[in-house]
């Protein structure tokens, strides 16, 4: 007597889960006919096909199909902090396809989505099933949702309305990169001289003294929690020198990083 399988729903994952902060993680790209989708929000690492090296780091995402999948490296002086989601599904896996096609073909490939979609891969929580299932539940629904966010058609330049509320969120999901007054401009489709005297007509202070107050604002947040070191808390806030980094927090707070954190101790 055969037994029969039953087809895995449109959209059905296999594994999710969260990797941070493990300097020597490796992975293959993908395995078992799945894709693999991953959103980077912080750290480095690289991708490795055929012998050829790509960059990954904050605000990428990757979608890495069964055939030659490759192999995912952390970098071991900044591990990188991602979520991952294994799936399969017919739909699914036409889906992603669609979303290479989009961009060229490639595995690995920024979006400003990157952070709405790690935030539905972070409610799947971290589990591993044998199988596909054969009914669609809960991670399903959150695994259609990312897609479809990644599939629709990106804000085209100038289409993103500049408003104070854009402004902060642009600044926020932008707070692990060093600033670009240039990149901000793009985003909103102007010149830079006009972003500046928009934003400073908006929200009554420069760009770059927004970008500040929302860099030292997280990391103090890191600091005091006990999250971050002040070098972990720089890196996290965009900053590749912590004595720089030092000095703008203290001139924005008044106290230096270290005795931010210890306060914080204090307080826990």
């Amino acid at each position: 007597m055969t037994t029969h399988t039953p087809e895995p729903a449109p959209f059905a994952v296999r594994t999710a889960g969260h990797i941070f902060n493990q300097p020597r993680h490796s992975t293959p790209g993908t395995r078992q006919g799945d894709v693999m989708l991953t959103v980077f929000l912080s750290g480095r690492g690289s991708y490795w096909l055929g012998g050829e090296r790509l960059e990954v780091g904050p605000g990428s995402v990757g979608l890495v199909p069964p055939d030659r999948p490759g192999i995912l490296m952390a970098e071991p002086e900044a591990p990188y902090d991602h979520f991952y989601c294994r799936f399969g599904g017919g739909y699914a896996h036409r889906l992603a396809a669609e979303i290479r096609t989009a961009h060229g073909g490639a595995r690995f490939f920024r979006d400003e989505r990157a952070g709405e979609v790690a935030g539905l891969l972070r409610l799947m929580g971290t589990f591993h099933r044998a199988e596909l299932p054969a009914r669609m539940g809960g991670q399903e629904l959150l695994l259609a949702r990312a897609l479809v966010l990644l599939a629709a058609a990106p804000e085209p330049p100038g289409g993103a309305a500049l408003t104070a509320a854009a402004v902060g969120h642009y600044l926020r999901e932008h707070v692990a990169e060093p600033f670009v007054l240039a990149e901000m401009a793009a985003h909103f489709g102007v010149s830079r001289t006009s972003l500046c005297r928009a934003v400073k007509k908006l929200c009554g202070k420069t760009a770059q003294q927004l970008a500040e107050d929302v860099k030292v604002e997280w990391a103090g947040t890191l600091l005091a929690g006990g999250a971050a070191t002040v070098s972990e808390a720089a890196g996290r806030v965009g900053y590749a020198d912590p004595f720089y980094f030092s000095r703008v927090f203290r001139r924005r707070t008044g106290v230096s990083p270290r005795d931010w954190a210890a306060r914080g101790r204090e307080g826990r």
